[in-house]
């Protein structure tokens, strides 16, 4: 029994020991401040601020088409693609990047929209020559001042096409001058890398 008596106290010990000294490592230390009339006391306020996350919402892939059969010049068909803001602030996004890139049966050389007489080329240089551009489709959902210019993957350089405010969707819109020439079904892939940052 005195056995039994001696074992609680000790653990009770134990476990006041063990949360006093949690509970002193949870604090700062503190100072004392002593003096006779006024006693000033400096206490230095420390901040820990957690940096936003954005949260973008966009498609994977995007499919073209490109028929020269219809139209005076062919056609170029091509879904939106639709970019949602689901950041608690508005942001900005940027075209950082539109290249051609291997992969299809084809890789195209991207080439100013007026270096070409679209129309005229011959089937080598359908196949080789594109102009391809991306911009954003209409002012829906774009804060204003949202550029109209169309980004061409023959700019190295990056632009943007507006900020968006939260939980907004704006609309980006594909365009591409192209040859007619083409002797069978081919296939061609471009890489697009959109940037996102905080307005």
């Amino acid at each position: 029994m005195r056995t039994k008596m001696i074992k609680r106290v000790i653990s009770s010990i134990l476990a006041l020991a063990l949360s006093v000294a949690c509970g002193v490592s949870a604090f700062a230390a503190d100072t004392t401040d002593t003096g006779t009339e006024t006693v000033n006391g400096n206490v230095t306020i420390n901040g820990s601020i957690t940096p936003l996350t954005i949260s973008v919402t966009h498609p994977l892939t995007a499919d073209y088409t490109i028929n020269p059969n219809t139209g005076t010049g062919g056609t170029f068909t091509a879904p939106d693609i639709l970019v949602e803001n689901l950041t608690k602030v508005p942001v900005n996004v940027t075209v950082s990047s539109l290249t051609a890139v291997s992969g299809g049966t084809i890789t195209f050389t991207d080439v100013d929209p007026a270096d070409k007489t679209w129309a005229s080329l011959n089937a080598t240089d359908s196949k080789k020559y594109i102009a391809l551009g991306i911009k954003a489709k209409d002012a829906t959902g774009w804060s204003t001042g949202y550029s109209t210019e169309t980004h061409y993957a023959i700019t190295d350089t990056a632009s943007q096409i507006g900020s968006l405010p939260a939980n907004t969707c704006g609309t980006l819109t594909l365009t591409a001058n192209f040859g007619l020439g083409f002797d069978a079904a081919y296939t061609a892939n471009h890489s697009l890398v959109l940037m996102f940052n905080l307005v």
